[in-house]
């Protein structure tokens, strides 16, 4: 393409898309493309530069995909922490970057046509990864991969198919080269049965279960069905009404008082409020552990429920803080536990999501070498990234402001900014918190940890 461009920048917006148009994606540039303005284009030459712009990302996509793919090559940790370093670099969630690890292994492997037709621009990264996660689900046979390869992608050649419409193509194709029974296909996919929570807007989130679908069906049904036992008075829709059926039978048939604790405290909810909140004396927001803010309405609504599902931290009214709480001892207290999972959340690694109940207290100055157990030197690890510390040269320390700060063993540094809305500094003027970077430290020495 450039070329083209030798005559010293003379064409219109019109030729530089005509030239990109015949170009290969691989020989375009993407500063000749930004060059053109869309706005001096007609409708349908608008329709030709998303177009190129599309096929583009997908040149991309294919080449972030084979640097994945020898990234996972070259991990030869024994916890496998290229999956961290591919979770920062690219800010997404570690789960995110493993399924992208595992996405480039299968395409670069095992998929190398699918791969091909990412990168010539037939179809995106997206696509692409259904058929991996089908050859996932098939037997370890070296040539079902290709066969798929063979039944699906000239059916996608200068045709216009979606992601939903291709998934439906290849589990077709799938389950026509597995020779297994379907008996067999559907007891393996059983094995991946499932609850999921996903916390969403407005104080809503979701709760979703992957079901054999005669169960999933029958539930469904029930609901249904029971609804329509409800007084034709009731104001609800049906929606609501099986929605609030389903709370109503899964809490009623889970007693609290039967179920097992976890970190030592029997399931229930923890909710950190101001206590002129719980007085109306305001209507600042609540903080629900594990999912983030609430309103106060909703908060008292909470307190006023007597069934000991929850528990409350208070905060001081007029700095937002928690108390502080501190021991003498390796091992915290429960109150210690509680106190530093509701002002975190979640784990302290950048990208980690897990909640505060599936982490430890952890010292980030070991208990060892002098560090407190207290809520200055407390943090949240999941099991995974409070092992990633040892003898691995990854490190993190915890900010004044609250923050976290992790050293990869590559000495990039990322920081994790305040988990919380009740910063550790009360002083309104406290500088702003840091923005995670990417630039390698000048060395792996850990900062002076925060006072005590």
């Amino acid at each position: 393409m450039s070329d083209w461009f030798e005559s010293g920048g003379e064409l219109t917006d019109s030729e530089l898309l005509a030239c990109a148009v015949v170009e290969h994606p691989a020989f375009r540039s993407g500063a000749e493309l930004d060059r053109i303005d869309p706005r001096e284009l007609s409708a349908g030459e608008q329709v030709d530069l998303v177009a190129v712009l599309e096929e583009q990302r997908r040149w991309f996509e294919a080449a972030q995909v084979r640097v994945l793919a020898a990234m996972q090559d070259r991990d030869d940790s024994k916890l496998g922490l290229g999956q961290e370093l591919v979770s920062l670099a690219l800010q997404v969630p570690l789960r995110t970057a493993q399924a992208r690890l595992a996405q480039a292994k299968t395409l670069v492997r095992e998929l190398p046509s699918t791969l091909a037709a990412v990168s010539d621009g037939s179809i995106s990264a997206a696509h692409a990864n259904v058929l991996a996660e089908a050859v996932w689900r098939m037997p370890d046979d070296p040539a079902l991969p290709a066969a798929l390869e063979q039944a699906v992608l000239p059916a996608l050649r200068d045709r216009c198919v979606t992601v939903p419409q291709l998934r439906r193509r290849v589990r077709r194709a799938a389950m026509a080269l597995d020779p297994a029974t379907a008996e067999v296909r559907h007891r393996r996919a059983s094995a991946d049965r499932r609850v999921e929570y996903q916390p969403g807007e407005d104080g809503m989130a979701s709760l979703t279960a992957l079901l054999p679908a005669p169960e999933a069906q029958l539930i469904y049904t029930r609901l249904t069905a029971a609804a329509t036992l409800l007084p034709a008075e009731d104001c609800r829709t049906l929606d609501q009404q099986r929605a609030d059926l389903l709370v109503d039978g899964l809490l009623s048939g889970l007693p609290e008082d039967a179920l097992p604790t976890v970190r030592g405290r029997r399931p229930a909810i923890q909710v950190t409020v101001s206590a002129d909140t719980l007085l109306g004396l305001n209507d600042q927001p609540a903080q629900l552990t594990g999912y983030g803010p609430i309103t106060a309405e909703t908060a008292r609504r909470l307190a006023a429920d007597e069934s000991g599902t929850w528990r409350r931290l208070l905060t001081d009214p007029d700095t937002d803080a928690l108390l502080d709480i501190g021991e003498h001892r390796y091992r915290p207290a429960q109150r210690l536990r509680d106190f530093v999972t509701a002002r975190d959340d979640v784990c302290a690694f950048p990208t980690c999501n897990q909640p505060g109940y599936r982490c430890e207290y952890d010292h980030t100055v070991p208990y060892g070498t002098g560090g407190p157990t207290n809520r200055r030197n407390g943090a949240l690890a999941c099991r995974r990234h409070n092992q990633a510390k040892a003898g691995t040269g990854w490190s993190y320390r915890h900010n004044p402001d609250g923050s976290y700060t992790w050293t990869t063993n590559t000495g990039h540094r990322y920081t994790k900014p305040v988990p919380s809305p009740w910063a550790e500094t009360t002083n309104p003027a406290a500088p702003a918190r840091p923005v995670p970077t990417a630039r390698p430290a000048d060395d792996h020495t850990a900062a002076d940890p925060p006072p005590f």
